[in-house]
């Protein structure tokens, strides 16, 4: 439950599956916002679930140049490209030269969007002196790296918090205006007879990406 002021109206030509795509994708909006974004601007994206590829949507519709995304492996890389990846890249033993040499050079902006440790110094490594690195990723450990290392890249680290009403509203109306490429990104809607089984899936190597809750499927023939 939310205030009423906090309260947002879905168009009535969206449906309740596009609903449930506006808080991620307001995330990642949130974080293309803080790392303004310029035509032309060669980005990578550490991680592919949904929070990576909404910031893969928006740096695409922001006019961004290359965009790399890294993961560790390929499950989800039809979806990265389907919301605009250029390139999908697999981490092996050196990720951060990797990243360098698919992008042609060290990028001005890193979005780290898996929430692992030593997934915030990766993105410090690759970044070019004076980038920004755009922290999403949700981790709840401890992590470390050597500050020293990238005060003498200037480097410019920004952590992303969720999002405003402002980009909630904006989110929405990018989707009644008629932007389809979002819902790429849901690999599969169930019931809630289904969700045990589904939660069950996705303990561990999956093909989802994000899986959507339909609490009326199958009710209808009942």
């Amino acid at each position: 439950m939310v205030a009423e002021t906090q309260a947002v109206k879905l168009p009535a030509a969206l449906s309740w599956g596009d609903g449930a795509l506006v808080e991620p994708l307001a995330v990642g909006l949130h974080g293309a916002y803080l790392g303004h974004i310029r035509p032309g601007t060669d980005i990578l994206v550490i991680g592919a679930g949904p929070i990576a590829l909404s910031a893969v949507y928006w740096a695409r519709r922001m006019g961004a140049g290359r965009i790399v995304v890294q993961a560790t492996s390929r499950r989800r890389e039809r979806y990265a490209k389907e919301l605009g990846a250029t390139d999908f890249i697999v981490s092996g033993d050196n990720p951060v030269g990797e990243a360098i040499e698919a992008l042609h050079g060290s990028p001005s902006l890193v979005f780290e969007a898996a929430g692992m440790p030593g997934t915030i110094e990766q993105a410090m490594q690759v970044v070019q002196p004076r980038g920004t690195v755009i922290v999403l990723g949700w981790c709840t450990v401890p992590d470390s790296y050597v500050p020293a290392l990238y005060l003498m890249k200037q480097v410019r680290l920004q952590f992303s918090m969720t999002y405003s009403l402002g980009e909630f509203h904006h989110t929405i109306d990018t989707l009644d205006a008629g932007a389809v490429e979002p819902g790429a990104m849901v690999s599969r809607t169930v019931s809630l007879d289904e969700l045990p089984a589904a939660f069950e899936s996705l303990r561990g190597p999956s093909e989802e990406c994000k899986v959507q809750v339909d609490p009326w499927k199958g009710r209808e023939k009942r």
